[in-house]
């Protein structure tokens, strides 16, 4: 028997080392007796003790020792780094980690040194122990942490300003709106963000903000304008808008901050010296964008029709939770009861209504009112709950997407030309409130095709592909979000052109596009519409066709499909033809 080493011994111990080196990581390898067999070279990087200490056979106890003597500390409490340690008590603390089946721990080692632990125990006895450096790596948690808190901090300093303030991207989309911002137009932060201008305001509102915007983050150079805005609840703001330009080359930010001076022009504040040279304003203020929406208004005034004066007096401080299969009615009636102090929330069908009450009831919680549209079905057995709860049915019929077309429907035009809409009849009562111009030889050129591409799609990532495709053709558009926007987009820009997404939430595309041909045999016109599928089916080319759709494109879209789709339907401008 030959009891010298195997001669291929060395190379496998080369090629181990050389997997450590690739790996980054320290290997120590003790036996049942805790004794070293092996330790890679890259031991001695993380601890400064003498090379003979990791020759095979030392002990485990004395390669902890030496550890300890050289001044590394690892393994203890934050708390007690700063008192004295006993050399005996935290060898004897190493080794009972030592000795566990599995050890996992990030330990620092210095000021800016961490080290991940990984320790096995074999069922042979043997103990397998890795070190890697996670230095890199924990600076980087510690840097998200810090830059998460700073993030934290100055949206929390953003949202408690009194003026209105705004940050866009370098794309003129909203990456940040706080409070006061949000209040003018009457929405949330989730609703604006990742949006840009032109879902807030009209077209020409629209073209001028994002005019200056552009010119700020092109030239840096700050921008001023005092304007006078319609918030979305019909009240005036008067405002000195500052935009400024931050950020590093490449990483450009605009930041837009409105300094609300109503207060002054109105007389309710004097003003002094200091006061009047911030109202100092050649021409005057500016006409800006209407923020308020006579339509959500009136429907807001329908609903709330439904409702005595007493019976909103009394809604505060009362739990009321709302029965609707409408998200438009939703909005408008959470919004104003809670406007009134009301604790309120709402349910889309039976089964969300049941499973509401229930959880109510485990959590100890009393509804003091239901709010029960009638057009949600089942709602009779609703009515009848028997849970000793105040119900309040209402009947608000034709309120949402529908609204403006209910409205023209039931109402007579005041115009003695014939009416591309046919003959309809107004009631007296109705006519000093309400005209609707249907003409559209005489509509303004903002209302008829003021955009010429309109993209319904709901996948952010896919949006942001329409618009850097579309942007870098130079064609304006619009984007929707799901087939319900489209079909409210298609009615105030009349575009050219629509690119529809079949799969979408609230309505999808098949849907959007049969809602919009059924709209234009009332206006005699004819607008493209293109799918957009994920896989051209031949069953789901036969639903865009049937659905009257004129074409179809598959994704991923690119630069040269766009173009020749826009080519073939919307390079020459289709006239009006009124029936």
């Amino acid at each position: 028997m030959n009891d010298v080493a195997s001669p291929d011994a060395n190379i496998r111990l080369g090629m181990f080392e050389a997997a450590c080196d690739i790996l980054a990581a320290a290997v120590i390898v003790y036996d049942k007796n805790d004794c070293l067999v092996f330790a890679s070279r890259q031991v001695l990087r993380y601890f400064p003790i003498p090379p003979d200490t990791l020759k095979p056979g030392t002990r485990l106890r004395d390669v902890l020792g030496a550890i300890f003597d050289s001044g590394v500390r690892y393994g203890i409490a934050p708390e007690q780094r700063h008192k004295a340690v006993n050399r005996e008590e935290w060898i004897s603390a190493r080794i009972s980690a030592h000795w566990r089946e599995q050890h996992d721990a990030v330990e620092r080692l210095g000021r800016d040194r961490w080290i991940h632990f990984r320790k096995r125990r074999l069922p042979s006895g043997y103990n397998v122990t890795t070190l890697v450096d996670v230095s890199e790596q924990k600076k980087q948690e510690e840097q998200w942490r810090v830059d998460l808190e700073r993030i934290a901090l100055t949206e929390a300093i953003l949202e408690s300003l009194p003026s209105p303030v705004v940050i866009k991207d370098r794309n003129l989309t909203y990456i940040a709106a706080n409070k006061a911002f949000c209040t003018i137009y009457d929405t949330s932060a989730d609703s604006i963000v990742g949006r840009s201008i032109w879902t807030l305001a009209d077209a020409e509102s629209a073209e001028r903000i994002e005019s200056s915007d552009r010119a700020v983050l092109e030239t840096g150079e700050p921008y001023t304008l005092a304007e006078h805005v319609i918030r979305a609840d019909g009240s005036d703001l008067y405002a000195i808008t500052r935009k400024y330009r931050i950020g590093a080359p490449g990483h450009h930010a605009l930041v837009t901050l409105m300094e609300d001076v109503t207060a002054f022009v109105t007389g309710e504040r004097a003003v002094t010296d200091a006061d009047d040279a911030v109202l100092r304003v050649p021409g005057g203020f500016v006409e800006a964008q209407n923020c308020f929406d006579p339509v959500r208004d009136a429907e807001r005034r329908l609903l709330l029709d439904q409702f005595n004066p007493e019976e909103l007096r009394l809604a505060a401080g009362k739990r009321i939770l709302v029965v609707t299969p409408n998200p438009h009615i939703e909005d408008i009636l959470v919004a104003e009861f809670k406007a009134r102090g009301s604790d309120c929330c709402a349910v889309s069908s039976a089964r969300e209504y049941d499973a509401f009450l229930a959880l109510a009831a485990r959590q100890g919680l009393t509804i003091d009112l239901l709010v029960i549209d009638d057009n949600m079905s089942g709602h009779g057995a609703i009515l009848e709950n028997g849970r000793g709860i105040a119900t309040r049915l209402i009947s608000p019929d034709g309120i949402g997407p529908d609204f403006m077309r209910a409205l023209v429907e039931e109402h007579e035009l005041l115009s003695e030309d014939g009416s591309p809409l046919g003959d309809i009849i107004t009631p007296a009562s109705f006519s000093d409130d309400w005209y609707i111009a249907t003409d559209i030889s005489t509509m303004l050129p903002a209302a008829v095709g003021d955009i010429e591409v309109l993209v319904a799609e709901d996948n952010q990532i896919n949006q942001f592909v329409f618009s850097q495709i579309l942007e870098g053709m130079g064609i304006s558009h619009r984007i929707a979000e799901n087939g319900e926007e489209a079909v409210m987009l298609w009615r105030k820009h009349l575009p050219r052109l629509v690119l529809m997404d079949i799969s979408m939430p609230v309505m999808n595309g098949i849907d959007a596009a049969m809602e919009i041909r059924e709209a234009e045999k009332l206006t005699g016109t004819r607008t493209p519409i293109v799918a957009v599928t994920a896989q051209a089916l031949n069953v789901d080319m036969q639903n865009c066709m049937d659905a009257g759709m004129d074409d179809y494109i598959t994704k991923p879209v690119s630069p040269d499909m766009i173009e020749a789709i826009y080519r073939r339907y919307a390079a020459a401008k289709p006239e009006k033809i009124v029936a």
